[in-house]
């Protein structure tokens, strides 16, 4: 019941508040209006914590450092939330990606323009994941609203099939090779029994009895154990636990369950029948875009102060080296520390690999899905002859992302090829191969080739930490880990909230 509380609650909430005024102490301004309001946040005004940049990661660190008590200082180049990953009506979308602004056979193709929310980098939200969790306890979830995702699938053969999560699926799932089907059911079954905290359900195998201790044991351990084969660990790891690459090979056999267990969890929230639903995913209505405003908001109640439209020329350092604060034109800042995105901080980050991401402006929906109006499809390497998976995210006018007859998709991976000599539309036929064929013929595509910055070092020495660029992955678990870890860095403890998780 409680789960199901849960559900209703994300999806029934109506946006309750604008942003608070003076009175409780919080303050949004206009960066760059004639009023010179801004002025009065410097002036040599003295914070616990700055944040540049206005993504999800910053404003959810901004959010829960507000929130933990910290005086925070938020600025941004831009006149909008979200940075590299902002939500983008019809014609900013087309004068990002050096597109003409939208005329009248655009408008009389696509519809009006400013029915479009179409997220840059779209993620996916787990209904019991660490996000839902901390919109929950924070009360940031009354600024949104939110709707199920209509499937998730997995290409195999270039057929797409839903993600397998109890015996039952493993042993008729065509996902599950024929002879791993009735050892794929025991290790479902198995994982769906398993409870940390009851030894008795810590017992594997039929006739040779094993007790399975997962704390300290390694991925690799533990499905060597389960003696499964590729395709079936494939599905588990990367269809279920959501794992992006082989790194559930070192990590805790403990980590592997818990993935695939809140996936499980996810399935069912909502259901009137104890029956799992079509996916464990939610997307907000109106885009992602919404999340870096909701998080905004939090942090303005508890007093944060944010500046929209206000470049930042300057990060201060101290002697020591350790930043203390910004300088804009003749008016300075100080805080303890600084907290920015990449494009803050060109100095401090290095390139990791590159990332092709494809969005496609559609009249159909994803072929092959039974005209599923929103879903996630992973497309393993394998299938394609490459080392990293295919995610595939398609979102229609039910989440009031677009006019009802349209629907959007946004295909990414790691580039695992050369870029010297192409464009970006060969770099993704090359990477991401079939998959396109889901989505043709679209009305119109926009094609992005970029770079994933990471930061150099952990940022304690420089007291400055600068966020990650977002990976190729359709969901936001790995984002808000980053977030976890910067605050923990900053504060010397987790969030409060995923302690109670």
């Amino acid at each position: 019941m409680a789960a199901r509380r849960v559900l209703g609650v994300l999806l029934g909430l109506l946006a309750a508040a604008a942003w608070v005024d003076g009175s409780s102490g919080s303050t949004e301004a206009r960066g760059q209006s004639g009023s010179q309001e801004w002025k009065k946040a410097f002036g040599g005004q003295h914070y616990d914590v700055i944040v540049l940049g206005t993504g999800m990661k910053e404003c959810l660190l901004s959010g829960l450092l507000s929130k933990a008590g910290r005086k925070v200082l938020h600025l941004d180049r831009n006149s909008y939330y979200g940075g590299s990953s902002a939500c983008c009506d019809l014609a900013r979308l087309q004068e990002t990606y050096g597109g003409a602004p939208p005329d009248e056979a655009l408008t009389t193709s696509l519809g009006n323009p400013q029915s479009y929310y179409v997220d840059q980098v779209p993620k996916l939200m787990i209904i019991k994941g660490k996000l839902a969790t901390i919109l929950m306890d924070t009360g940031a979830h009354r600024h949104m609203q939110f709707r199920r995702v209509d499937g998730a699938l997995i290409m195999k053969g270039g057929e797409l099939h839903t993600v397998p999560t109890t015996a039952k699926e493993a042993t008729t799932s065509p996902l599950v090779p024929l002879q791993d089907r009735l050892q794929a059911g025991r290790f479902f079954a198995w994982i769906n029994r398993y409870k940390a905290d009851d030894p008795a359900t810590h017992t594997a195998g039929v006739v040779r009895k094993t007790k399975l201790n997962l704390q300290h044991m390694s991925g690799e351990t533990f499905l060597q154990y389960w003696q499964l084969q590729p395709a079936t660990v494939e599905v588990a790891m990367h269809g279920v636990a959501l794992y992006a690459d082989q790194s559930y090979l070192t990590h805790p056999a403990s980590e592997l369950v818990r993935r695939m267990q809140l996936y499980r969890d996810s399935l069912m929230v909502g259901g009137s029948s104890g029956e799992p639903q079509p996916s464990p995913f939610l997307y907000p209505l109106y885009g992602m875009g919404e999340l870096p405003q909701a998080f905004s908001r939090l942090s303005s109640v508890f007093g944060g102060t944010f500046l929209l439209d206000r470049s930042m020329d300057e990060v201060l350092y101290d002697g020591g080296g350790g930043a203390c604060g910004v300088r804009c034109g003749e008016e300075k800042a100080f805080a303890r520390c600084v907290i920015g995105d990449p494009s803050y901080f060109p100095a401090k980050v290095k390139t990791s690999h590159h990332i092709v991401r494809v969005l496609a402006l559609m009249k159909h929906p994803l072929h092959g899905t039974e005209d599923k109006g929103s879903c996630q499809v992973i497309v393993p390497g394998r299938e394609l002859g490459r080392e990293h998976d295919v995610y595939v995210l398609a979102v229609d006018g039910a989440h009031e992302v677009c006019p009802k007859d349209m629907h959007i998709a946004a295909l990414s991976t790691v580039v695992e090829g050369p870029l010297d000599g192409l464009n970006v539309k060969q770099i993704a036929d090359r990477e991401l191969g079939s998959a396109l064929a889901m989505v043709h013929p679209a009305e119109r595509y926009f094609i992005e080739v970029v770079p994933c910055l990471e930061p150099t070092s952990n940022g304690f020495v420089e007291r400055t930490f600068v966020t990650s660029s977002y990976d190729a992955s359709s969901h936001v678990e790995g984002a808000v880990d980053e977030v976890a870890s910067i605050y923990y860095r900053i504060t010397g403890s987790w969030p409060e909230v995923l302690l109670r998780r």
